[in-house]
Formats: C-alpha cells, structure tokens, sequence
C-alpha cells in the first residue's frame, strides 16, 4: 500500500467526511498554511467530546477553531507531532503561534477563542486551578464513562494501553 498516494488520501478524505462530518481535517495534509485559527485535537468517537467541540464550534463566529479529530484515518501524527497516544489522554491545542496547550490550559485557551473564557477563568485562578487540574486528569481517561453517565451515548469504546479507541 502506497501511503501518500493521492488517489488514497482524496479517497481517505472524502470517506472521513462522510463519516464524521468534520470538515477540518480536510485540510490536515501538508496544509497547515492555510489554518488561521486554534488546531483543536479532540477525540470524535467520545460523545461528550463530540458534543462540547460542536458547541463551541457553534459559539465560534469568527472561525478561530480549526477542530481535528484525532481518530481520523487521515490524521498524521508525525506531521503534526503529537502521538495519537498523548492526544488521547488529554485535549491537545495548536495555537496560532505555534505554542502547544494540554489540559486545563488548552480548555482555557478554546473557551477564550470563542468568547466564553470567562466561563472557564476561575479554573485558572491558584487555588482553584489545583483542583480544575486533579479534576481533569480523572475526567479524561474516562471521557466514555462520563457519556454514559451523563446520557450523550453509548460509550462502546474502551481505553487500554492509554490509547483510547473503537
């Protein structure tokens, strides 16, 4: 198998945006010129994810969100350098001047992009920021738990490894 053969990734392409829908990693390949906004990496197949991304993408007038699923056949890990591995085990976020954001932080960071950082500031302030911090690193390696408790959808897909997947 050719790996970037074009007739592949155009097939790749259009079969990624059949399923999912996500018109930002149309334009993930060598293309990252063209990005103007945040690179979000979030995971597609995790319902709450899903649903909190769309939300934001909905609050994003300004188009400063460019969101990237990063259970995309098409997402290049090497390209972007961040393993699919670590991505997964917290929200990664590119921002426009190249400074990468994990956790906390890169929530902050969409939140502020999208004009509710006033929302997420007080998880920045000290004291309050230990516990936001302890809170999400129990919440995102249980992301599908928590779709299923909060009702957004079965969560079939099961962590191992510290690779979260179908």
């Amino acid at each position: 198998m050719i790996k970037n053969s074009s007739p592949l990734r155009a097939f790749l392409k259009f079969t990624d945006f059949c399923i999912y829908r996500n018109y930002g990693n149309t334009y993930q390949a060598h293309e990252q010129t063209y990005i103007d906004g945040t690179v979000v990496f979030y995971d597609h197949e995790c319902p709450f994810c899903r649903q909190e991304m769309l939300r934001l993408k909905s609050f994003d007038t300004e188009d400063r969100l460019f969101l990237l699923n990063m259970n995309s056949p098409v997402f290049d890990e090497h390209y972007w350098g961040v393993p699919r591995e670590d991505a997964s085990q917290a929200l990664h976020v590119l921002t426009t001047d190249k400074t990468w954001l994990v956790g906390m932080p890169a929530i902050r960071h969409v939140y502020s992009q999208v004009g509710l950082g006033w929302l997420m500031a007080p998880s920045g302030w000290p004291v309050i920021s230990r516990f936001a911090d302890l809170a999400y690193r129990y919440i995102a390696p249980n992301r599908y738990a928590f779709s299923r408790w909060l009702g957004l959808g079965k969560a079939g897909n099961k962590c191992t490894d510290k690779v979260c997947g179908g």
